[in-house]
């Protein structure tokens, strides 16, 4: 893999180059299981659930894959919701994992026990729910929220791209609430758990990134040094100082320090020495997306999601090393990852149609990055 220096903020620092061997610092070679029965269903985050099972989104399939990761078997179990197109998910105390339809302008609720699922419509921006004879149910709406996450009062929050908003859903008692976001066509396209008692939002389109308090729900927005960077995935260090965010069109890493609010960046442009090792199999630049911690303590990152990447890379940002690992699938577009099972990354190919995993080292106590139930 290429890696020879890392930038971050003005300081930058010489790597020495490592071979392209398919194990990179410790991690790899990435494997893939079966792709799914449905042909371009768009697969992106992963959970693990109670028992081991592995569950994507689909995102173009309107349905959900399973994955049995000792058997290998590979199976889909579809939205009642005809146009819900399920997108950010996560798992609830309970073991059920909850998700948003981005067209379904709802919460989806799937019960890996029974496989059942089910649509439970935002209480704003409704069309519908209707039912369509010898075809199904429908809902959709104004809302298109992409993700989701529960915070500390364990309340699942979203965020709304076609109202600007930040919604939350108490899961026990039914109870809705909205808040508006500060900057208009904010573009919300991320959301995770953020330091302290924060709920971290990715502004796309607003080139910020948010932090909401969900107790006082105060939104406090920083801009990103970088213009028109596209901030998409984010992730919280384990030690609850930084948040960390993809930089998908400035090719970079940000970093924010939650005490003084102010933004590094990594740029990953400036760790390659030449061609990067997959021309010809994937887009060449990083583009970063979502990103985790892995058991290791490095940082896992998402490369050429949305422009047909194939390749993940992982950060050292205590030393500023860099390397990255391809996909045994061409322009596969590696979405979203899960770092909840202590030795494993495994993640969702958006035009690879399958999951994808590879082995790390257990080095390190991530357990303050998983999700709050996850």
């Amino acid at each position: 893999m290429a890696c020879t220096a890392i930038a971050v903020g003005a300081v930058t620092m010489p790597l020495s180059a490592s071979a392209d061997t398919g194990v990179v610092n410790g991690a790899g070679p990435i494997k893939e299981f079966a792709p799914f029965p449905t042909p371009l269903s768009y697969p992106c985050e992963v959970i693990s659930d109670n028992q081991g099972i592995l569950w994507s989104d689909q995102f173009v399939g309107n349905s959900y894959g399973r994955v049995d990761p000792n058997t290998g078997a590979v199976s889909q179990v579809p939205l009642p919701n005809l146009l819900g197109l399920p997108g950010g998910q996560n798992k609830g105390p309970d073991g059920t994992i909850w998700f948003v339809e981005a067209t379904g302008n709802g919460l989806g609720h799937l019960d890996p026990a029974t496989q059942k699922i089910e649509t439970i419509p935002f209480p704003w921006g409704n069309i519908g729910p209707v039912t369509v004879p010898t075809v199904g149910s429908i809902n959709t709406g104004l809302g298109v929220p992409f993700d989701d996450s529960f915070g500390k009062d364990g309340k699942l929050y979203f965020a709304s791209i076609g109202l600007n908003y930040i919604g939350s859903y108490d899961t026990q008692t039914g109870q809705w609430e909205q808040w508006p976001i500060t900057t208009p066509l904010s573009g919300p396209i991320a959301m995770e758990k953020g330091p302290g008692n924060t709920i971290a939002i990715a502004e796309g389109t607003g080139n910020k990134i948010g932090l909401f308090d969900v107790y006082t729900h105060k939104l406090t927005e920083y801009p990103i040094p970088t213009p028109a960077s596209l901030p998409g995935g984010l992730e919280v260090s384990p030690d609850d100082q930084y948040l960390y965010f993809g930089e998908t069109l400035g090719n970079k890493i940000g970093r924010l320090d939650f005490a003084t609010g102010e933004i590094k960046e990594y740029d990953l442009l400036a760790l390659r020495n030449g061609l990067p090792s997959n021309v010809g199999t994937g887009n060449p630049l990083p583009n970063p997306g979502q990103l985790r911690f892995g058991s290791d303590g490095k940082l896992y990152i998402m490369q050429g999601t949305f422009t047909g990447g194939n390749q993940v890379g992982q950060l050292d940002v205590n030393t500023s090393e860099y390397h990255e690992l391809n996909t045994p699938t061409a322009y596969s577009s590696p979405c979203d990852l899960n770092n909840t099972v202590p030795g494993k990354i495994y993640f969702g190919e958006f035009t690879g149609n399958r999951i994808g995993y590879f082995d790390i080292p257990v080095t390190t106590d991530i357990s303050n990055t998983f999700p709050v139930f996850g």
